[in-house]
């Protein structure tokens, strides 16, 4: 089954054991115990809340293709963490899988901008980062020295 997202994101999503492949284009997630529809549902709603969020920040540095990109990225890093958790912990059996807005200033929504703009852009990611993250430039030096000493330790 295909999903169309956006205009320019599809997403494949196909049987595999005992749960769904979600395929895209930056990447695979085989989420477990899912349905077609709760998956189509869940990422749906969350893209638009995502993409919203965002879209309200971006201006004339992040391009449409960059919005929908790192927006699906969340997405489905947030779908799979809390699914997972569905299975993992007895109190998360029954876990909303909804995008919630403190999800936003969470630390690892952070680092899914910062890898996607790194990667796309690893020149010239910074102004980016900066601007959906509503950091200055010392802030984000600041943090990106934090960042690469939590990574190296």
């Amino acid at each position: 089954m295909t999903l169309d997202i956006d205009d320019n994101l599809n997403i494949d999503l196909q049987l595999e054991n005992g749960g769904l492949r979600v395929i895209t284009k930056i990447g695979s997630y085989l989420v477990r115990n899912q349905t077609y529809e709760e998956t189509k549902s869940v990422i749906e709603k969350n893209y638009k809340i995502v993409k919203d969020y965002y879209q309200g920040k971006a201006n004339s540095l992040i391009t449409e293709i960059d919005l929908e990109n790192f927006s699906l990225k969340i997405v489905l890093n947030y779908f799979y963490m809390y699914n997972m958790w569905r299975t993992m912990y007895k109190r998360e059996k029954n876990r909303d899988l909804t995008f919630l807005p403190k999800d936003f200033e969470h630390p690892t929504t952070s680092y899914l901008i910062i890898n996607y703009f790194q990667k796309q852009y690893p020149n010239n990611y910074a102004d980016k980062c900066e601007l959906l993250l509503n950091m200055s430039s010392d802030r984000f030096l600041e943090y990106m020295r934090f960042k690469e000493q939590f990574d190296n330790k």
